[in-house]
């Protein structure tokens, strides 16, 4: 290992769809510290709601370790398409970056759920002719995915039955 150099952060490029591939690969090396930022949600589908983790930069993931002793092993690392350079010297990352991703906790997952709706829910219709417009969750129809939604329309309270994919609840 190389004495007078220290380890600093930097950015690596995946190959497509692979971050985990060469998180877990890059793991293998040794003395290097991965952080693979991931984001939890709720992926919408014609059948039903999916819970998916993701990657929070797609194609990227950052890796500490000192350029002399791993920069050709990182690179030769299966899933690795190279390390983000800018006239062929690779670019170090500021650890105050590195910081706020590590605060994401140890398994580096934020969380963006969406929040259940109940009745009595507010909400804001997000998509079709109201969007942009508030109401309350009145009624539920799980099976349909279909709500009904007070909303104030033409001078007077009206339930409006919409569908559960294009509302989102209000803070």
């Amino acid at each position: 290992m190389n004495e007078t150099s220290t380890a600093q952060w930097f950015c690596i490029k995946s190959k497509p769809r692979q971050e985990a591939v060469a998180a877990k690969q890059l793991q293998n090396l040794g003395e290097v510290e991965i952080v693979f930022p991931r984001v939890r949600r709720t992926r919408r589908g014609h059948e039903k709601n999916q819970v998916v983790i993701e990657p929070l930069f797609p194609g990227y993931l950052f890796i500490k370790f000192i350029p002399e002793d791993y920069h050709g092993s990182v690179r030769s690392t299966r899933g690795v398409l190279h390390v983000v350079s800018k006239n062929g010297q690779a670019v170090a990352v500021d650890p105050k970056v590195i910081i706020e991703l590590q605060a994401l906790g140890p398994e580096g997952i934020l969380s963006l759920l969406d929040a259940e709706l109940k009745l009595g829910s507010k909400i804001k219709v997000i998509r079709g002719i109201f969007a942009g417009s508030e109401g309350e969750v009145v009624k539920l129809a799980t099976p349909q995915k279909r709500i009904a939604v007070l909303m104030s329309l033409l001078g007077s309270e009206q339930a409006v039955e919409l569908s559960s994919e294009d509302v989102a609840p209000l803070d």
